[in-house]
């Protein structure tokens, strides 16, 4: 059998691949508290990478304001988000309703640098794919909806 992780070649076809059983698959995924998000693992080793996931959202979820020590690529394979960036995405979760998101359908791709907060809402079921550069388990740092809450602004992310 082939070995999947950095150093080799290796192919999974999305049909093939399991959705994780997300209680005992902790070093490769770990969503937020109350996420409904179905996720298949397409990466390698969880410690060499690449550290590539399939996800599923249901039309409605939010993904709360967060960011990443690793940049990150998204591919919208089907539905639609609607994303907010930085101090936007901050203030819409902590309910500015004045805020608008920018609207990302089927074949459009984000690249989000290390240290960027965003947050977007899944305005129709969603089929995506996301590619980070680093392992993101465990290094995501999220956003309080206490708007007195400002440790997501801590310096080295």
């Amino acid at each position: 059998m082939m070995p999947f992780d950095a150093s080799s070649v290796f192919f999974h076809h999305l049909d093939e691949v399991p959705f994780m059983d997300l209680t005992t698959n902790l070093d490769k995924a770990r969503p937020a508290p109350g996420s409904k998000a179905r996720i298949k693992w397409l990466g390698g080793d969880s410690a060499t990478g690449p550290w590539v996931y399939y996800i599923e959202h249901p039309q409605g979820a939010i993904i709360k304001p967060h960011k990443h020590h690793a940049p990150r690529i998204e591919y919208v394979l089907e539905g639609e988000i609607e994303f907010f960036l930085g101090k936007d995405a901050v203030a819409w979760f902590r309910g500015d309703a004045s805020i608008e998101g920018t609207r990302h359908g089927a074949g459009s791709l984000s690249y989000v640098p290390s240290g960027t907060i965003y947050a977007y809402r899944i305005t129709e079921e969603s089929k995506l794919l996301h590619v980070f550069y680093e392992n993101p388990v465990g290094r995501t740092v999220h956003v309080s909806a206490d708007p007195g809450d400002d440790s997501h602004e801590a310096p080295g992310m």
